[in-house]
């Protein structure tokens, strides 16, 4: 397969991207604080399903954009981050070790550099964005 370049994307997907990943950041810091200062899961219901669904979307909107990209570094990083906050339903004991690792994996898949980012465990190569 070869690579696709287009940058292309609708300004209203962008700024669509934008609201969920703002949203999905500030909902998870205050479900992450909450933890963090002992509140009662129940006062952090809301930002715990805030930070699900915008999370939820932002995959979403990933997949319409890209079909290549979960299998792709920034997908496969995505893939270990929801699997670590499943993880904490299973072992609410090591919540707060679970919400760092979460924490610095969701900074690792948005700043890795675009080399791994893009490169896909499929092709063995670095594809770009196939936008539609």
């Amino acid at each position: 397969m070869e690579k696709v370049w287009s940058t292309h994307r609708p300004g209203w997907l962008r700024w669509l991207d934008i609201a969920l990943r703002t949203g999905h950041i500030a909902a998870a810091a205050l479900l992450f604080g909450g933890f963090f200062f002992h509140i009662p899961f129940a006062q952090l219901q809301v930002w715990h399903h805030l930070t699900i669904t915008t999370g939820v979307g932002l995959v979403v909107l990933e997949l319409v954009q890209d079909r290549n990209w979960i299998h792709q570094g920034k997908g496969l990083v995505t893939l270990v981050h929801i699997g670590l906050a499943g993880s904490i339903h299973f072992r609410p004991d090591l919540v707060m070790p679970l919400l760092w690792a979460m924490l610095v994996t969701g900074s690792i898949g948005s700043h890795m550099p675009r080399r791994f980012r893009h490169w896909s465990i499929l092709y063995g190569k670095e594809v770009r964005e196939e936008r539609r």
